[in-house]
């Protein structure tokens, strides 16, 4: 039963992100997407600022159109889950800011029918994807359970550190720690120097 649950929730989840991320590109639902007229109605300031980069939003579609498409063939889902999480939590969020309509509602000045609508969309827009997506991480938490290590000691790639490995492999490996760590002390420096300008 619980595999059948399981599977139900991929699939309904998977086909939601799938058709959001391709609705940004082919336009197929009244919802913001790359044609769009100008003046399309955008509900949310912070969504309209994501399209006006001109990179952030389509970053996030084709997050969605990945995340859809891992869901629906049940690959990487556990991975999946955790990069798509910020994007379900945003989402939530944002349908989840209700408060200027309830003040409004309060105060006369928006009417019953108005704020169910903003109370229903926070509640068909946000809460439901936001909580299929935490139930699935939930059925998939014992893959998580290693990245929740409090001390973890570092481990290297096996193939490129052990005794066996190959030695390009390993002056590779490490060439790149020390890289890495030459470029961001200097991007420390470079910030730290910024404190008091």
């Amino acid at each position: 039963m619980f595999d059948k649950l399981v599977f139900a929730a991929r699939m309904v989840l998977g086909i939601f992100y799938l058709l959001s991320g391709l609705n940004w590109f082919f336009g197929f639902l009244p919802l913001p997407h790359l044609g769009m007229p100008e003046g399309f109605p955008i509900k949310h300031a912070v969504v309209a600022e994501m399209i006006d980069t001109g990179w952030m939003f389509q970053s996030a579609k084709l997050v969605e159109i990945a995340f859809g498409i891992a869901l629906l063939a049940n690959r990487a889902v556990p991975l999946m889950l955790l990069v798509a999480f910020p994007i379900g939590l945003m989402t939530f969020m944002l349908d989840a800011l209700i408060l200027d309509d309830l003040w409004r509602w309060l105060q006369g000045s928006e009417s019953g029918a108005e704020m169910w609508a903003a109370f229903m969309d926070m509640v068909v827009g946000g809460l439901c994807v936001f909580l299929i997506h935490v139930w699935l991480m939930l059925c998939y938490f014992d893959y998580y359970r290693p990245l929740l290590a409090w001390s973890a000691p570092p481990k290297a790639m096996s193939g490129c550190v052990s005794p066996d490995g190959r030695r390009t492999q390993r002056i590779l490996f490490f060439s790149l720690g020390w890289l890495a760590l030459a470029l961001q002390t200097f991007n420390l420096i470079m910030f730290l120097s910024l404190i008091g300008k």
